[in-house]
This record gives structure tokens, sequence and C-alpha cells, in this order.
């Protein structure tokens, strides 16, 4: 048998397939079909209330203790100086700090070995199923990525490399700065717990006394400080309550240890194919590049031991982990292949199969009668969505596409890059998500129907501003509105000087001050809980004239349904 190579392609023909396959992936035109989910309506509030002045973050008027300001930072200016849409712009960041982040490693593999190289790993940090299921989310996980992997590189760059450790400090610390702001005391650790673990020639022990360090530890205090006062000021207590492990269960968090081991492979699929490939013991010995290639892989495994150990883990935080590890096997690819190329193309039929299942679930989906499918499918919501002509079409030219992947995959197994394979499939994946998944997650739109329900009620109400009640969520929903809100803990925190007040709550006000009358229907529930608008009216004080000047002698009558009731 000869030795395995792979016929190489020019550096722009590369950029270009990068491109097509992260469009193909995550589909940024679809960015905004699903309304704000989970955890995105309270980076929502949170990004339409941030004002630049403070690092204080607010959501409905309460400061948020675990939250940080550079996410809602970069939402708020795509919101308000753009003009985008909340859910587009939520995600948008995410999507453009992924390309960032893919840019970092494309340049830091590249500069190593080759194009190749940094084409392979740019090509990883994109399209894992990871990246997939949780990159096009409105969250900070991927702007945390990026400053965390942008800190290890340059400190490894200017302090290991060029030993000028002083520029190591201050740059990598500066930039982790950034990061504590967009994730906070989590992205502190991941830089941090490394060091630890560093040996000859990467240790670090005796660089702690460079005046770099002392200068970038003071960037760092100073981010913290700027974050904590305004807390300090408002709260009259620092936000550190978050840091300790709220609602911790011995029994989850072993179930999550246990289970660890085999969600991490599904979750770099497809590249758990080669993702090994740098810690093979054979192939270290033949590393050209050993210093740079040790030092990603104690990134490496010390990001691992907290992402196993740490309890109140989010999947999101192995973005932290994809970084140092595309880059580690981008610059280990070829020498790789070269060993194992013939034992991993056999692997391969993996990926054709995977992508015809793909072509064929879009065809059961959207052409086969519901009635026939629905009993072989345990789905929550209808297929209903597939019924229009329009979708049918876009259906069809989406599954042609897969049966072409396919094709592709089959044809290529024997003469194709392993690394272009695996970016075959990886669009295949985001394919088959745009033309079902998405769709099918669209259908449910609770939350635009809850903002459109509270429009109608406030039509014609002079409302410029709601107050909430005792209501802990309804962060997402109350974005649909199109009015501020004010969370309140009492009633006496109303505005005096309001004559007329909408309050969002469960339970009629016990605020004898004011008349209330509810605008929505007697009837309304929102997931099993009645929500209500009261529209509260100042009481004339006894004794003042009305507007016919007249002197009333009494308070009007109550508007209470028990009121009502009584009479």
């Amino acid at each position: 048998m000869g030795i395995y190579t792979e016929k190489p392609i020019s550096r722009w023909w590369g950029v270009l397939i990068l491109l097509v396959v992260f469009l193909a992936v995550h589909e940024p035109w679809l960015l905004g079909m699903r309304e704000l989910f989970r955890q995105e309506g309270f980076y929502a509030v949170q990004a339409a209330e941030f004002q630049p002045s403070s690092t204080l973050v607010t959501a409905h008027g309460v400061a948020v203790q675990d939250a940080f300001p550079l996410y809602p930072a970069l939402s708020g200016l795509l919101m308000r100086g753009c003009g985008i849409p909340v859910e587009i712009a939520l995600r948008a960041v995410s999507l453009l700090m992924l390309a960032a982040g893919a840019v970092l490693t494309y340049f830091a593999a590249a500069s190593e070995r080759s194009c190749r190289a940094g084409l392979v790993a740019a090509g990883m940090y994109i399209s894992t199923f990871l990246v997939l299921e949780k990159a096009g989310d409105g969250t900070p996980a991927t702007c945390n990525a990026f400053f965390l992997l942008a800190a290890q590189l340059l400190f490894f760059q200017y302090g290991i490399r060029r030993t000028n450790w002083n520029a190591a400090w201050i740059s990598s610390l500066a930039l982790l700065g950034f990061g504590f702001f967009s994730g906070g005391f989590r992205v502190l650790l991941y830089f941090i717990f490394p060091m630890f673990f560093f040996r000859r020639p990467l240790s670090v022990k005796s660089k702690f006394r460079k005046p770099g360090f002392a200068v970038g530890v003071a960037l760092v205090a100073i981010c913290i400080l700027a974050w904590c006062i305004p807390y300090l000021g408002m709260m009259h207590r620092i936000p550190l309550f978050h840091i300790r492990f709220e609602d911790f269960s011995f029994y989850s968090w072993l179930k999550e240890v246990a289970l660890f081991p085999l969600m991490l492979p599904l979750r770099l699929l497809p590249w758990s194919l080669i993702a090994w490939i740098p810690f093979c013991v054979a192939l270290q010995a033949l590393d050209s590049t050993p210093i740079l290639s040790r030092y990603l892989r104690t990134l490496v495994f010390a990001s691992l031991a907290l992402l196993w150990l740490l309890p109140d883990g989010n999947p999101t935080e192995l973005l932290y982990l994809l970084g140092p590890l595309s880059i580690l096997v981008g610059i280990n690819y070829e020498l790789g292949m070269r060993r194992y190329g013939f034992k991993i193309r056999k692997a391969l039929v993996l990926c054709g199969y995977f992508t015809v299942i793909a072509a064929l679930s879009i065809v059961l989906v959207c052409f086969v009668p519901q009635e026939w499918v629905t009993p072989f499918l345990s789905v929550s919501k209808s297929l209903d969505f597939a019924g229009s002509n329009g979708y049918r079409l876009m259906a069809a030219v989406a599954a042609l596409l897969l049966f072409g992947i396919a094709w592709s995959l089959h044809r290529g197994r024997q003469v194709k890059p392993v690394w272009l394979m695996l970016l075959a499939t990886s669009a295949a994946a985001g394919i088959f998500c745009g033309a079902v998944l998405t769709p099918y997650r669209a259908q449910a739109d609770d939350k635009r129907e809850f903002g459109a329900v509270f429009r109608k009620a406030l039509r014609g109400e002079p409302a410029t501003k709601l107050y909430k009640g005792n209501i802990l969520d309804l962060y997402g929903e109350l974005c649909y509105v199109g009015l501020p809100v004010v969370k309140i803990q009492e009633l006496d925190e109303l505005p005096l000087n309001d004559r007329v007040v909408y309050l969002v709550d469960t339970e009629f006000p016990q605020y004898p001050e004011r008349s209330w009358r509810n605008l929505l229907p007697p009837d309304f529930r929102y997931r099993g809980h009645r929500i209500c608008i009261w529209k509260g009216v100042l009481r004339q004080p006894e004794g003042e004239e009305n507007g016919s000047g007249t002197i009333s002698s009494a308070p009007a009558a109550a508007t209470s349904p028990a009121a009502k009731a009584s009479n």
C-alpha cells in the first residue's frame, strides 16, 4: 500500500468553499424566522435597555447580577443603530463572532503549517454539530470563545515564541478583560486554569515577576471594578453570588459526568472522525512544531477537565475547547492523513449514509401525507408548515442538493480530500436543518401571539410604559409588545405623578388609591396562568373639583370584580 496523499487546492478556492459551507450550515437569511427562544428573550431585554454610559445590565429595570455588558452592547448597537429586528440582531452578533473565531483559527494554523492546515482548522471551527446547534442562538457563547482564544494565542505568540513576556501579559490580559465583559468569571477561569499544568518549556512560574504581568492584572482588575461598582452603587452589595453553584444536585452532576464522554464525540461530529489525530502518540514524535502542539494539547486537556467536572455546566462552553482543538487538528492533519488516511476514508461511507437519510427525511416530511407520517414520528407540533407550494419547492431543491452531496461523497470518497468530505457532510446537516427543523420550530409563535394580544388590548390607550408586578419571567413575550417595561416589587413603587398606569400582573392590584380595570379578556391565560393588563387611574381626592365643576364628596366606586359583584 502506497503513502496516502491528498491533492491540495488553492487558498482562494478553499476560502470560497468555507464561505459557502458557512452560509449552508448557518443560513443567516433564516435568522428572523423563529421567535425569541429560551434565554434569547432575557438577552433581548438586556440589549434594549443597555446604556453605553454604564456597564450596568438591567432587565425590566432590575439589575441582573450574573450578566455582562459586551454582548448586550453589541446587540443593542445593531438594534438601535441599524434598526435590525431583535431576533436578527442577537443571532447576527453570535454568527459574526463565530466567523471572527474561524478567521483566527485559520491564520493560527496556516502560519504554522500551510494553507491546508488553516482551511481544516477553520472548517472544523464553523461546522461541528455543536456549532450547528448553538451558534445560531442569540447568546454570548461565541463572543466568549473568541476573546478567550485570542488571549490564549497572543500569550503563546508573544510569550513562549518571542519571549517578550511583557507584551504577552499585557496583550493577552487586555483581551481577557474584554472576555470578562462578555462572559464573566468563567472566561477568566478557562484562561488561568491551564497555566497550572504548563511544564517546560511552557512553564510560566518565573514570568509572574515581569512588569507586564502587573500591568495586565491591573487591566483585568479595572474591568472587574468597572463592572462591580455600578451594581454596588445601585444594590449596595457586590454581585458575586452567581459564582456559587445554585441548586446543586449530586445525582444530576454524577449523571452529567457519566454521559459527558458519550456526548462530546456526538457534538463534535462529523469532525470526530479526525479529532483524535493530534493525540496519537505515534504522530507526536514526528511533529515539526512540538511546542505549539504541546501548548494547545494542554489547553484542550485542562478545558476538558473543567467541562467534565464543573457542576452547572452549559453545552455552549464546549466552544471554549473547540478553538484550540481545531488548530491542533489543522496543524496535524497532513501528518495524520499520511498515516491513517486510507482507514479514515473507509469511515466516510457513514457520511454518505447520513446525507441520504437526511434527504429522505425531507421527502418524508414534505411530500408524504401527514396522516401517514405522524404515527411513526413523535412530534409536539403539526407538520402544516410543509403544505404550501412555495415551501415544497424549497424542500424539493434542498432534497436534490442533499442527494447531490451524497453522490459526491460516494464518488469522491476515494479521490477528494477528507476535510472536504467532512465539510460537505456538515453542509448537508445545515441544509436539512434549514429545510425541516427551523420551519418546524418556527411554528412555536406563542410569544409573538402574546405580544399581538397585548398590542390589541392597548390600542387607543396612551400607554408609554408597562409596569410588571410579581411575575418572574415574560422577558421574550413583553419584547413583542413594543413598550418599555419596569418591574416593581410593591405597588407603592408606582409613580404618583402619572395619572394612568398600566400594570401586568396575575391578581387584582390591592391599591385603593387607583381604580383598576382589566384590558384583557377575563379568560385570557398564558401557559396555564392568568395574565391581566390592569389600567390604574388615580382617584380624585375627596373635595376636589371634578371635570364638570362640581365637588366630589365621595371616592369613586371600586371597579374590582368583588365590588362589581356586590353591586
